[in-house]
């Protein structure tokens, strides 16, 4: 059995790969940020391009994301922390490991997602330590 990229033990048709093949919509903020970081894994960047919206979707440039993604290997994905969901916000802190020429890198951010819609969407990072004015540490 070959277990999702994101990390979840479960199969990526049971896990992401519903939402990365638009067969279903994810339920929660950390479904979405998990099948963001897949599709990344699978250099599915109209996905990640279909789940943004606000600052995220500003300053999105698909043609230089999709360079990256193809040069990066993606190694791991652990969440650390996901904070209370309101009806239209939430929030998840997450590293994301990767390689890319011949060194280890890592993403850790507080991921922000609203729900515009009845969809939630990923629409901004910030610091570990700081997420505006929508979570508590």
């Amino acid at each position: 059995m070959t277990h999702c990229p994101c990390g979840s033990q479960k199969t990526y048709a049971e896990c992401c790969g519903k939402f990365l093949n638009n067969s279903a919509l994810p339920a929660t903020p950390e479904e979405l940020m998990r099948s963001r970081y897949t599709a990344f894994t699978k250099g599915n960047v109209d996905y990640i391009a279909q789940t943004q919206q606000g600052t995220a979707a500003t300053s999105f440039n698909a043609e230089e994301t999709r360079r990256w993604a193809k040069r990066a290997k993606w190694l791991d994905l652990n969440v650390i922390k996901v904070y209370p969901v309101t009806e239209d916000q939430g929030f998840v802190e997450f590293v994301a490991r990767y390689s890319s020429s011949n060194k280890i890198h890592h993403i850790h951010e507080k991921s922000e997602f609203q729900k515009i819609d009845g969809r939630w969407y990923y629409v901004d990072s910030h610091h570990p330590g700081g997420c505006g004015s929508g979570c508590s540490h």
